[in-house]
């Protein structure tokens, strides 16, 4: 099982392991660690010309800055250990970057492993010693570097049925090392010598299968063997032609499943061979009749031929594949994390619900698969029911799965123990219904496995509220759930797939959660596969399928916020310079479509998008164009300004006050003090858009705060409010009642929906009322955005856009309600930020952590009558400056908070 990352923050210990390892420096405690190539540690299948490397620090001393770097990348080991950057030495720069610095030595080649290590200067001048080294390998960088041809069936009764491949060779010399760059559409299983080659699930994950296709790379060295092997391969339909949404018919391929592999070979003696995909090949049925991503898979072992994957096999009745010469599509390595299995759950309780039928509960509405162990007589066959609900008779309800069928089955090939694991589809599920076993169960006989893009888990939250906690939990596991290759919504249903909307409004509670840099930096490239050149429009859903045409506003519009949502997290210019143009275009769409400074989009009707999507009360869904409009220019202004382009800086930053002003002519209706629909989302989204002008705002959020109260403090917000409202409520003097909100218990609310028994976050408010068919998801992440303000403002940890990727850090909780403590971290590219504070009686504790080569405005709530001590040390005294600290300074009292700017290191304040 994986575990988490951090358990309620034990400092002490993250402390005793920075000295520990910090104890074997000699020159330095500073000292580099956890050496990154484009946020991977050692990655095979770089396929950049110039990656990106950086590096921690890790130190037990305060104040601890990096003032200049060295980076050797070398050849070989032996030369790294010598100190000698064949590759790239580049010299002493004076420099406090250490995350995400360009390589820039000689032309990297493909297929080739570069070490690499780093030593540092600290803000005294010291040197470091070198970090332990590290290395990165290339993938195949040109497509002449393919010798591989696409291969598939020549059967075309039914192009989708799942098919096996195999070949037979000889290794007859000492090998070096060897390297199989795979890939296939739909999806493939790769085996060396009769075992899967690597742990990668679901493989080669989604892109815009029009455009573009990963391929994955695997260190296969010691799977090969001299003498005879085989490799082979079993390929299955997922997002390539399963049929992709509600309409189950629109898919990228009619035509058959196709194998793509690459197998290099490099001997000892220096020589190189490689194996490809060819006419050599040979191809026959898999014991896997039938796949779909929503339906299921159905498995027939009495299909299986024994020794199929492995050297001698006799293949009687398989026929040569096919090469399909014409099949051309641009292919690169994987760039977001793998879809792998992340954690085993057994059941919790396993019902007889009439005979033969048995429920198995895990308690947990997971995403994934289950392992089946079974033993019976031949031809028996097993099935397999996923659900998120029961009926009341305790049978599995999948009335709200729509057209997905979510039913897997086995048939038994008879004789010894049978395990079963389905390769090409996936469920969302807390029950499975399981008919035909010929033995009472047991909680071996069928084990959750849950899988997910898997990223590195770097976020932690706890409180002495146990429903904050349990909501924090529902999040985090809808976030497990819904980053499959793209950030999805409904992983159970007929869906599944990346809306844009649904995604830029999560984006910041998954980045404080999982290190999501790539899987999001690889959906803006989806993104921007799927953009209408000419017009420059995207669609709602991304990798672009079922749901075409000109997307909508808030969906459209994540191609410009979650590049700079990235950029505040991660500090990456590149997202920037790799979007700029796409967004350009996005805005010029949407300038197109405007009339007079106001944008919005129409269908020519009366509707004019989703709008505040699936509200508690419905609001106007025309102003929400104008909104987007306002911020586009605003992101788009800000990234020119960063990436040197001035005049277009002023030309998007000139338009602002225009696209206020005639949003709030059309929409603001100075009498009221309220945005047409006078509903939360109509009034709170322009004033955290920053579109209400000043002299308004009081009254705008008067209105806002009185529809709360009247409605008994319940939110009325759909997606984007929802997202933004507890933020905007606690910058604006009213965080105990965003706290009320969040630890609200009855309809709508949150609470409500752990009180229902809700284990991650409900699609709508209400999924206990509404209908089970139809749009009615118990895991869709949206409605978990809350979490980023457990984050921000409950533990107050929050980047600073002026020095992104938390270079600077502003820690500044804030107490509320009945809360007596509050842990939280989250792990950036720098370290671990972590905010714990506790009162007890008049006293307030914080306790911090600050990366090295970090600072933080750390703040925290005192009066000008408070002493503040910081390991018992008198900082402050009646809100004046009482003595001097290293790496601490005072900057004064505001609104009731005091401020401190303080180096890296862990602090304890104590507030009197």
């Amino acid at each position: 099982m994986k575990k988490r990352l951090f358990s309620g923050i034990v400092l002490s210990l993250f402390l005793m392991g920075i000295l520990t390892f910090s104890s074997c420096s000699k020159s330095t405690n500073d000292y580099p660690v956890e050496l990154l190539c484009e946020y991977k540690s050692q990655p095979l299948g770089i396929d950049q010309t110039a990656p990106r490397l950086g590096w921690q620090i890790a130190s037990p001393d305060r104040g601890v800055a990096q003032t200049a770097y060295r980076i050797l990348v070398a050849s070989s080991p032996e030369l790294l250990n010598a100190e000698k950057g064949d590759i790239w030495d580049s010299g002493k720069v004076e420099s406090d970057e250490s995350t995400l610095i360009e390589y820039a030595g000689k032309p990297l080649e493909s297929g080739k492993r570069y070490y690499w290590m780093v030593q540092i200067w600290n803000q005294d001048g010291a040197k470091s010693k070198w970090s332990e080294p590290s290395w990165f390998e290339t993938g195949l960088l040109n497509p002449s570097d393919w010798k591989a041809q696409w291969i598939a069936s020549g059967d075309t009764k039914d192009p989708r049925r799942s098919v096996i491949v195999r070949k037979e060779f000889d290794v007859n010399k000492p090998i070096e090392s060897a390297r199989l760059y795979v890939t296939g559409l739909g999806n493939y299983v790769a085996n060396i010598n009769g075992k899967k080659v690597g742990d990668q699930m679901l493989t080669p994950g989604w892109t815009d299968y029009y455009k573009r296709l990963n391929y994955q790379v695997y260190d296969v060295t010691d799977m090969l063997k001299e003498g005879s092997n085989a490799i082979a391969g079993t390929l299955g339909n997922m997002w390539w032609s399963s049929g992709l949404g509600w309409m189950l018919g629109d898919r990228y391929s009619e035509g058959p499943l196709r194998f793509l592999a690459q197998l290099e070979i490099t001997y000892t003696d220096g020589s190189k061979e490689d194996i490809v995909t060819d006419e050599t090949w040979n191809v026959a049925p898999s014991p896997i009749t039938s796949d779909h991503i929503y339906g299921g898979e159905h498995y027939d072992a009495q299909l299986e031929q024994d020794g199929w994957n492995l050297p001698g096999f006799k293949a009687e009745g398989w026929k040569p594949v096919i090469v399909l010469d014409t099949f051309k599509i641009a292919l690169g390595t994987q760039v977001e994390d793998p879809i792998r299995i992340t954690t085993e759950m057994k059941p919790v309780k396993i019902t007889e619900v009439k005979n033969n039928d048995y429920v198995f509960d895990f308690g947990q509405n997971m995403v994934g698969l289950t392992r089946l162990k079974v033993k019976g007589k031949k031809g028996t066959v097993i099935t397999l029911r996923y659900a998120e609900l029961l009926h009341p008779d305790g049978t599995v309800a999948q009335e709200n799965l729509r057209k997905a069928k979510a039913t897997d089955t086995y048939t038994l090939k008879g004789g010894e123990e049978e395990i079963y694991i389905p390769s090409f589809t996936y469920h969302g599920f807390r029950y499975v219904q399981v008919n035909g076993l010929t033995e009472k169960p047991t909680e071996e006989t069928l084990v959750g496995l849950v899988f997910n893009t898997d990223a590195k888990e770097v976020g932690s939250f706890h409180s002495s509220n146990e429903l904050l906690n349990q909501i924090w939990s529902n999040s985090f596991w809808g976030l497990r759930g819904n980053i499959m290759s793209v950030p999805t919504d409904c992983p159970q249903r007929d869906e599944r797939l990346g809306w844009m909307g649904d995604g830029q409004i999560f984006a910041p509670t998954a980045f404080y959660n999982m290190r999501l840099a790539n899987l999001y930096g690889k959906w803006t490239r989806d993104m921007r596969d799927g953009q209408n050149q000419t017009e420059g429009w995207v669609t709602d859903v991304n990798p672009a399928i079922v749901v075409l045409g000109p997307s909508k506003p808030a969906w459209g519009d994540a191609i410009a916020v979650v590049p700079w949502t990235m950029y505040e997290f991660y500090g990456d210019k590149k997202i920037l310079e790799d979007n700029y143009e796409a967004i350009k275009k996005w805005v010029g769409y949407m300038d197109s479509k405007s009339e007079n400074n106001l944008y919005f989009w129409s269908n020519g009707s009366d509707w004019y998008g989703y709008g505040d999507w699936v509200p508690v009360v419905p609001s106007p869904t025309k102003p929400i164009g104008g909104l987007y409009y306002y911020y586009c220019n605003k992101v788009l202004s800000e990234m020119a300004k960063l990436l040197g382009k001035d005049d277009e800086a002023k030309k998007y930053a000139d338009r602002l006050p225009l696209i206020a002003k005639a949003y709030q002519d059309a929409y603001y209706n100075p009498a009221t003090q309220q945005y047409e629909g006078a509903t939360q989302s109509a009034n709170l989204l322009p004033l955290y858009f920053g579109i209400t002008p000043e002299d308004q705002k009081e009254g705008v959020l008067k209105n806002l705060v009185a529809d709360i109260k009247n409605r008994d403090t319940h939110v009325s917000t759909g997606f984007i409010g929802s997202a933004y409202i507890l933020p905007l409520l606690s910058e604006n003097g009213q965080h105990e009642l965003a706290y009320q909100l969040a630890t609200q218990r009855t309809y709508p609310s949150w609470g409500y929906m752990v009180d229902q028994g809700a284990t991650t976050v409900w699609e709508l408010w209400n999924s206990d009322k509404e209908k089970p068919e139809g749009m009615n998801s118990r895991n869709h992440f949206t409605y978990g955005s809350v979490a980023a303000w457990y984050y921000g403002y409950l533990a107050g940890i929050r980047p600073n856009i002026d020095e992104p990727g938390f270079k600077k850090i502003t820690i500044a909780p804030m107490p509320a309600g009945d809360l007596t403590f509050v842990k939280a971290s989250t792990e950036t590219l720098y370290g671990t930020i972590a905010s714990e504070w506790e009162k007890h009686g008049n006293e307030f504790i914080l306790t911090v952590n600050i990366p090295a080569n970090t600072t933080a405005e750390v703040s925290m709530p005192a009066t000008e009558q408070s002493t503040i001590t910081e390991s018992d040390k008198a900082l402050v005294s009646n809100g004046k400056k009482a003595a001097d600290a290293p790496s601490i300074q005072f900057i004064g009292m505001r609104e009731g908070r005091a401020y401190f700017n303080v180096g890296s290191g862990t602090y304890t304040f104590t507030v009197k």
